[in-house]
């Protein structure tokens, strides 16, 4: 019976562990978007919205949710810049596009789903996707070439240095803004849970 006791001890240990390992590597963002945090000038709206991500264990994929609503005007696209808060940067990663008026200089990849999920309401909605590798927008004053630096991409979002942005039709430079990961922006808690 004690060597029963021993080994369903042992299991249990090394079924915690495994989960405790597993976790460790995720990483988790939860960040508000607001005009107040557009660069480099405020933007007055009544616009909102979130970010949710999580980059898996592994770190080759981050599942993101976006929401906005109250917007100013209707939606048009929405990226991943590298940045810091109070700095415009370059689109990194494509979050969602329009089928409307032509992209930004930096054209959105084939996977990218569209920001309008109710063609009727263009100022609210939700977009979910995945970004992977394939994603990564080349962006060589950043030292990105491409797809092969996703790594570098991922410690960049990790590490607090990339914003979102939601562009809209009358404010194209953007409408509501996040830093992603400073800490300063976050609805909830992240990194390493």
């Amino acid at each position: 019976m004690k060597r029963i006791m021993i080994a369903a001890t042992a299991v249990v240990a090394v079924a915690t562990t495994a989960l405790a390992l597993s976790a460790q590597g995720r990483y988790q963002f939860s960040e508000l978007l607001s005009g107040l945090k557009e660069a480099p000038q405020v933007v007055a709206t009544s616009g909102t919205g979130t970010f949710k991500a999580t980059i898996n264990n592994e770190g080759t994929a981050i599942a993101y949710e976006l929401t906005f609503s109250n917007l100013e005007s209707d939606v048009r696209q929405a990226h991943i810049h590298l940045g810091w808060p109070q700095s415009n940067g370059n689109i990194v990663l494509w979050l969602c596009d329009t089928a409307g008026p032509p992209p930004l200089p930096v054209s959105p990849v084939a996977s990218t789903p569209l920001c309008q999920t109710n063609p009727a309401d263009g100022r609210n909605g939700t977009v979910t996707g995945t970004l992977t590798e394939a994603d990564v927008i080349a962006q060589a004053a950043n030292g990105i070439a491409g797809p092969a630096d996703w790594d570098d991409v991922v410690a960049l979002i990790r590490g607090g240095h990339s914003y979102v942005n939601v562009h809209t039709a009358v404010i194209g430079a953007g409408e509501i803004r996040s830093q992603i990961g400073n800490g300063a922006d976050t609805l909830g808690h992240q990194g390493g849970h």
